[in-house]
């Protein structure tokens, strides 16, 4: 009886052994998974971020095409143009712009809302602008602040892509 009970204890024994190696590599396995979701988690996150920031990158060059012509015709040749149009096209700028703004604070302040307050502003001005004169010169400054914003937004954009190649 006594052997029997030496076997059953070797025999436990190595079973006991043998079951912490399996829950050894069971573990290992588990933290490899877990850590390749996390990856897997933060590339899609900032692909995420990269296809948003590549959205106002198209509406902010849509917004410098509409004003362009406000930068570089003379005053004489916007007649007829219908101003009001193209400031919702500023408008639906700054809109997608101050929803992600997130993407744009710094502790000296946060670009988008700079942007989006000066922008705006103009824009004010511009929808009720009369004279031709007016409507060049407020569009012309709507399309440099546009301008100006744009070193902003591909610096972002930039460094979106880059933390994604990561």
């Amino acid at each position: 009886m006594e052997v029997a009970m030496a076997v059953l204890s070797v025999v436990g024994t190595l079973a006991s052994f043998y079951g912490a190696r399996v829950a050894w590599k069971q573990a290992g396995i588990s933290q490899s998974a877990a850590a390749l979701a996390g990856r897997i988690k933060e590339q899609l996150i900032n692909h995420r971020r990269t296809s948003e920031l590549s959205e106002l990158q198209v509406h902010i060059e849509s917004t410098k095409r509409t004003f362009l012509k406000y930068g570089s015709a003379k005053p004489s040749s916007l007649t007829g143009i219908k101003h009001s149009a193209d400031a919702e096209v500023a408008l639906e700028f700054i809109h997608k712009l101050k929803s992600l703004r997130d993407y744009f604070s710094a502790p000296e302040g946060n670009a988008a809302d700079d942007a989006f307050d000066e922008i705006g502003a103009e824009l004010v001005k511009f929808k009720i602008a009369k004279s031709s004169k007016d409507i060049s010169e407020i569009g012309g400054a709507i399309l440099n602040k546009v301008v100006m914003f744009s070193p902003v937004l591909k610096k972002e954009l930039t460094e979106q892509k880059e933390t994604s190649v990561d």
